[in-house]
């Protein structure tokens, strides 16, 4: 199973490869354990410092498993002295929750996506999977949910019976809104962002060989150079940073009143 958090640029980090995660994930549907499960990189530096709320659940060791998503979580591990930590990517990670769940037979809900990606990646998850039950999806708006949309989002997904949720929403809007509904839903819920749209084709996934080497980033990079490049640019100039000045140890919390 998943072994004790490490700390990298500031951030706990439980290391694990996909086996040991979608074990451990399956584990806690079957006994209904609300844990929320957040894929830390390089951006999670930024995020951080955005977002209070963030950075606060990312503390939380006993509620949110955060897994280690992006190659330079791994080579920091290693500059570290931790040594290989495994890497769970977002759709990689799906993937591998999928095959057990469908042997284990653990429906589960996807929540995100633009209109019409929740319902396609779910055909697609079944052609992949056989015997995987999707128990219901959503779209939910653009922006912020007011509070009777996300009610109506959380009585959809205990209603259709799922044991897990993956979402599939840009961070750390996901991760903050699972987060605070974990009590009501009392399942795992996985934050995966953009793997729905790499799960049903809409984005291209770099080619293996990139993935293998930790070049992932340089694909999405030209892919989608407008909105990505700021994010490599200064993401990773304040992972670096933190990873200078925190070493081994965890970042401290946000004041309460932020």
């Amino acid at each position: 199973m998943l072994t004790d958090p490490v700390y990298i640029a500031g951030a706990s980090v439980i290391p694990s490869d996909l086996v040991r995660a979608a074990a451990r994930i399956c584990a806690d549907s079957g006994v209904g354990r609300p844990v929320a499960s957040v894929l830390i990189n390089a951006h999670s530096a930024k995020l951080r410092r955005e977002s209070p709320a963030y950075a606060r659940l990312l503390a939380d060791t006993a509620r949110c498993v955060n897994l280690p998503d992006g190659a330079s979580i791994t080579y920091a591990a290693r500059l570290l002295g931790y040594g290989d930590i495994g890497r769970c990517p977002g759709p990689d990670l799906m993937e591998a929750i999928c095959t057990r769940a469908a042997v284990e037979k653990l429906p589960v809900f996807l929540l995100g996506g633009s209109e019409g990606v929740a319902h396609a990646l779910a055909d697609a998850l079944r052609s992949r999977h056989a015997g995987l039950i999707v128990a219901g999806t959503a779209t939910p708006p653009f922006g912020e949910w007011p509070e009777e949309e996300s009610h109506r989002l959380v009585e959809a997904v205990k209603d259709s019976g799922a044991r897990i949720l993956f979402m599939g929403v840009s961070a750390p809007k996901q991760e903050i809104w699972a987060y605070e509904h974990l009590d009501e839903l009392q399942m795992p819920i996985v934050c995966v962002g953009a793997a729905f749209d790499f799960g049903t084709g809409r984005k291209s996934r770099a080619p293996e060989w990139m993935r293998r080497v930790g070049l992932e980033w340089v694909h999405r990079l030209f892919s989608e150079p407008g909105r990505m490049w700021k994010r490599y640019l200064v993401g990773n100039t304040l992972f670096i940073w933190d990873v200078i000045r925190y070493g081994r140890r965890p970042a401290p919390l946000p004041d309460r009143h932020t």
